[in-house]
């Protein structure tokens, strides 16, 4: 059973990714999270404050699906990689508002802009261990800048799956996964 913070969010999240930051009101996640606005304020006090507390619980969503996949070092590499984008893949297949939400928060706000780089390092920081770590045992090449590659994957996932997800098309498809796979295949070592 959610909890009315749970439900909050969950409103707040439908809110923010059908309408935006700007046009969300507290009304509108009152109503989409079918509580009383007094319930909202009594656990948020601001937007701001819903709003980041939702992305901060999605980047959470997100590191852990992404941890439990690179957690398997007995694959090969390419069935390492291949977890890897089908763990991005299934987790913005599975979080579409989710997917629209995280892809969005860079604004023209300067502040709003390092809070959100801020809850994004930890998923960065993880991934960037994991390709280190690939790095050193030989399977990423030595000229790859591990910066650039956790963030090439979290754009070419995350866009190719919203994309899809507006086309209305399946996301977690084999043409994709290989699609990727072959992006990626420039850093890899043979």
């Amino acid at each position: 059973m959610s909890s009315k913070k749970d439900l909050i969010a969950q409103g707040a999240l439908k809110a923010f990714s059908q309408y935006g930051y700007s046009e969300t009101t507290m009304d509108s996640i009152a109503e989409m999270a079918q509580v009383a606005k007094g319930t909202l304020y009594y656990h948020f006090a601001t937007k701001e404050e819903l709003f980041w507390y939702v992305v901060e619980r999605g980047v959470k969503m997100l590191i852990y699906s992404v941890d439990s996949v690179i957690q398997n070092d007995a694959l090969s590499l390419e069935d390492r990689m291949m977890s890897i984008l089908d763990g991005h893949l299934h987790f913005f297949s599975e979080n579409r508002e989710l997917c629209f939400l995280l892809l969005s928060i860079f604004t023209t706000d300067e502040q709003r802009n390092q809070f959100a780089g801020k809850l994004l390092t930890n998923y960065f920081s993880t991934m960037e261990m994991y390709m280190k770590d690939l790095k050193q045992q030989g399977y990423i090449k030595q000229d790859a800048d591990i910066q650039t590659l956790a963030s090439a994957i979290f754009g070419m996932v995350g866009f190719t799956a919203l994309r899809k997800q507006f086309r209305n098309e399946p996301v977690d498809i084999e043409a994709s996964r290989r699609t990727l796979l072959l992006m990626l295949d420039g850093a890899l070592q043979a």
